[in-house]
This record gives C-alpha cells, sequence and structure tokens, in this order.
C-alpha cells in the first residue's frame, strides 16, 4: 500500500515538471519571441524611416524634372521632334544633351585631339546614400577620382569621410535638398549652404569651394532674379557653381536600365573636350551604380582623354551665368 502511494506521488511530481515545461515553453512563445519579433521590427523601423526621410529627399530631386520637362517641351514646340515612348529616358537625356551642347558650342571651337587632351569629370549629385560605398569600391578599383556634390546626412559621416581620404572632391549641393524652401528666398538659400558649408568642414576639415545648385543654375524653381542674387552671393563668398554639359538620363526615373545610362553619357562625351557628367548617388539608383565600370572603362580606353575630379580650378560649365 506505501508503495503505491509513492508510485502515486511520483506521478503526481513527473506530472508538475510536465506542467512546468510546457509553462516555460509557453512563457517562452508568448514572451520572449514576441519580444524578440518587437525588437527586430523596431531596428526595421528605424532603417525605414531613414530610408522613407531618403526617398522623400529623390522626390524633391524628382520634381525638379519640371526644369527638363520645360526645356523639352520647348525644344518639341520650336522643332516639332516626337519623343518615343518606347525610350522616352533616352530621348529625355538627348534633348537635355542637346539643348546644353547648342547654349556651350563654344566649348569645343578650335579643338584639336592631336594637341588638347579631353577632361571628363564624372560628378554625383545627392549623396551620401547605401549606394555611395559602392560608387567609391569602383572608382578605387580603377583609380579613378570624381565629385561628389553632397546633401546633409547625419547618418553617413564615414561616407563624407571616406570620400575626402580618397581622393575625391566633396562638393556642396544643399543641406535640406528641399527646392521649395531653398528657393524660396536669397535669405533661405544662403542660410541652407551656410548650414551644409559648417556640417562639412566639422565633419571632413574641409572648406568646400565648389557647389552644384539643386536642379542645376537653369532650374525653374528659382526666380531669374533671385537666382542672379544667389550667382552673386556664390562670388563674393568665393564659391564656384558647376553644372553639367553630358547627363546620364538617371534622374529620369528609377528604372532606367544601366546598359541605358552608359549610352547616354558614352554617346554624348565626344562633342565637348571639357565634360561634365550628371550622375546621382542615391540609394534607389542602383542602374547608376551597375553603369558606371561600363562608363570608365570606355573612357579609360579613349585617345587624348583623362578622368578627373573637380577643382576650383577647373574651367566651370554653368547653365546660367551673372548678368
Amino acid at each position: 500500500m506505501v508503495r503505491k502511494q509513492m508510485t502515486e506521488e511520483e506521478k503526481r511530481k513527473k506530472r508538475s515538471e510536465r506542467l512546468k515545461s510546457y509553462a516555460v515553453i509557453l512563457l517562452i512563445f508568448l514572451v520572449i519571441v514576441p519580444s524578440c519579433i518587437c525588437i527586430l521590427l523596431a531596428i526595421q523601423v528605424v532603417g525605414l524611416r531613414s530610408d522613407i526621410k531618403e526617398l522623400k529627399r529623390d522626390v524633391q530631386a524628382w520634381k525638379s524634372e519640371s526644369e527638363l520637362t520645360a526645356l523639352v517641351d520647348n525644344y518639341v514646340t520650336e522643332n516639332g521632334a516626337e519623343l518615343s515612348e518606347d525610350n522616352a529616358s533616352a530621348d529625355i537625356a538627348a534633348l537635355e544633351n542637346k539643348l546644353v551642347w547648342d547654349e556651350t558650342e563654344q566649348n569645343t571651337l578650335d579643338w584639336n585631339s592631336d594637341f588638347e587632351i579631353r577632361r571628363v569629370y564624372l560628378t554625383f549629385d545627392d549623396g551620401p546614400s547605401s549606394n555611395t560605398d559602392k560608387i567609391l569600391d569602383i572608382l578605387n578599383e580603377y583609380g579613378v577620382k570624381a565629385t561628389f556634390f553632397v546633401c546633409g546626412k547625419e547618418r553617413y559621416t564615414e561616407e563624407y569621410q571616406r570620400i575626402v581620404e580618397e581622393g575625391h572632391t566633396l562638393g556642396m549641393h544643399s543641406y535640406s535638398h528641399k527646392f521649395r524652401e531653398i528657393y524660396k528666398s536669397s535669405e533661405a538659400f544662403k542660410e541652407d549652404m551656410e548650414m551644409l558649408h559648417d556640417f562639412l568642414y566639422e565633419i571632413t576639415g574641409v572648406d568646400s569651394r565648389i557647389m552644384r545648385f539643386p536642379g542645376g543654375s537653369s532650374n525653374t524653381i528659382c526666380e531669374t532674379e533671385v537666382m542672379q542674387d544667389l550667382i552673386e552671393y556664390l562670388s563674393q563668398e568665393g564659391i564656384t557653381y558647376f553644372d553639367w554639359n553630358v547627363s546620364s538620363g538617371d534622374a529620369a526615373s528609377n528604372y532606367v536600365s544601366s546598359q541605358q545610362i552608359a549610352q547616354n553619357v558614352l554617346n554624348n562625351i565626344e562633342r565637348f573636350h571639357s565634360v561634365v557628367i550628371l550622375m546621382h548617388d542615391s540609394s534607389v539608383k542602383d542602374t547608376t551604380v551597375e553603369a558606371l565600370p561600363i562608363i570608365i572603362e570606355k573612357i579609360l580606353e579613349s585617345e587624348n582623354t583623362v578622368l578627373l575630379p573637380i577643382t576650383e580650378d577647373t574651367a566651370p560649365i554653368q547653365h546660367v551665368q551673372a548678368n
């Protein structure tokens, strides 16, 4: 009888232990697992917020395409040109390049390839981004230096520093890249530019003296009188602004193929002996990164051609000049 009681007690203990095990497992599923999931989701949310901020800046940049749209509309009206639906991005880039070509044809006058060296400048707007390190890796692989017209992004401290440390030129684009705010007045532009200058100086020690207007100096957001005031302000500050005469066309869409981007660039380089190429450093411009080796290899194979970073001694390409 005693032995039977002990056996029942053992059974109760085993049942108790099993219940405890089940309770622990249930606790894990009900508390620990959801907590881990919440932590992972929180990390992803932080990353997504940063990506959203960057995408908002990209949206602002895309809004500046109204500048290009206006140029295209004028060109179509005056010349009766038609854009092909199948290759719109290429046509836009070609029209943009032709319009710049028409305005800067003197850039090619009296150029003799036997005696002159074609200087090509790769420039990247809107960075840094999650693609900056990839771009820098490619440039480093080919031993090429470029120019980065950057915005104010506190999360990319290391990328700013790497641009400088690896011998590339750090230029200013704008701190916020918000066109409507930057161009609403001369004071707003100056405040934004000074904020970016001081931000870059604090991080890299570079006293940047070159810049590119958001949307270029020919953008249609900034009124003509205000643009002239900004040009005068930059001159007084000893800052030189650079536009471009060859566009990669990567601003037209996030889905322009790498082949098309490379073609937009390479088909127009021979028009000039000083070539400033517009590209974009953005998290959504993966095909720009893919096109970069194609562009660099072709340029390096060209005779009497060198790839250089923009410096204060570089003759600027400017769509709009001081009156």
